[in-house]
């Protein structure tokens, strides 16, 4: 009896390799999934050891003996089903122990049995040639200048700061989500300015799409006002209680995977062709920002129209 289609898929991902240790950190209800995940990685040769992400909600720190294993492994993969806002700190802090030493993590949040069994056991596409022609358009950009049909009318700095895709093969001291289908940049914590229609997906707000059009204004690099229905109001508590760091922007990150139609999984609709996405928070580490804060909320918005320095780009 063959593997499950994700777990074939992660493997193929991250480039394992024989003989590697490797961590598997699952949340909860995603054990019995953990457990194939782990037979699958040593069946491809690798060395497997399962920890499980659990203790009081939410964690301010990853648990002891995941930190532990991640000290002693070249690869990690953390699937996760119930991930809290709150929790980011936690969660970079593990991508922090794995890549610092030169290890590599692929990430999953969001994610349940139904849809590791169903769309991510799924062949993922080739889409090296189009982040490759995306990263040319881009590379090199002052300023990058958004507009969509929703309303957005924003302006980042994004100069000097490197551009990275999640397509290409996982190198040491690197993070991925699966899967991928995305090219990012972290811009400079002063940045931005104009307004980020979010049209589509706000996670850690409400269940799915956004009820209502999520208008967030920056000045400057941060957040002057979070307009919009519920989701807005639950994104503008999120950042108040998160503090010194969250109302920053962290990051724009430009779709380009055909295969997938937004749902409401930021997982997935960051990554969908036909899409872009603005971060406020932390943008540290593969990033490649400096702004530091306990959160990170990826806000996607559809129909992105996009210049560099003026020249249009084909997204």
């Amino acid at each position: 009896m063959g593997h499950p289609g994700w777990c074939v898929n992660l493997v193929s991902a991250a480039g394992l390799e024989t003989g590697e240790a490797v961590l598997v950190v699952v949340d909860e209800p995603l054990l019995e999934q953990g457990s194939q995940l782990a037979a699958t990685v040593a069946d491809a040769g690798g060395r497997p050891r399962l920890e499980v992400w659990s203790g009081d909600r939410p964690m301010q720190h990853a648990p002891p003996p995941v930190l532990d294993a991640a000290d002693h492994v070249s690869l990690c993969y953390f699937v996760h089903e119930t991930a809290l806002a709150a929790e980011a700190g936690a969660r970079f802090e593990l991508m922090q122990r794995v890549t610092g030493h030169g290890g590599r993590e692929i990430f999953m949040g969001f994610v349940d049995a139904e849809l590791l069994a169903g769309e991510l056991s799924e062949p993922a596409p080739d889409l090296v040639e189009a982040a490759e022609r995306l990263l040319e358009e881009v590379s090199g950009a002052d300023r990058i200048h958004l507009t969509s049909p929703g309303g957005t009318d924003l302006t980042l700095r994004v100069g000097g700061r490197p551009w990275r895709d999640d397509v290409h093969p996982l190198k040491p001291g690197t993070m991925a989500n699966f899967p991928g289908g995305e090219i990012y940049v972290a811009p400079h914590r002063d940045g931005a300015d104009g307004v980020l229609v979010a049209d589509l997906t706000v996670p850690y707000t409400v269940e799915g799409l956004v009820d209502a059009p999520v208008a967030i204004h920056f000045e400057r690099g941060r957040i002057t006002a979070i307009e919009g229905g519920r989701a807005a109001e639950l994104l503008r508590t999120i950042v108040e209680e998160a503090g010194t760091g969250a109302d920053v922007v962290a990051e724009l990150g430009i779709g380009l995977n055909p295969t997938i139609v937004p749902r409401g999984n930021v997982l997935l609709d960051e990554k969908a062709g036909g899409t872009a996405h603005v971060a406020i928070g932390r943008n540290t580490g593969h990033y490649g920002g400096d702004n530091e804060a306990s959160i990170h909320i990826d806000c996607i918005f559809s129909g992105p129209r996009i210049t560099a320095d003026g020249r249009p780009v084909t997204s």
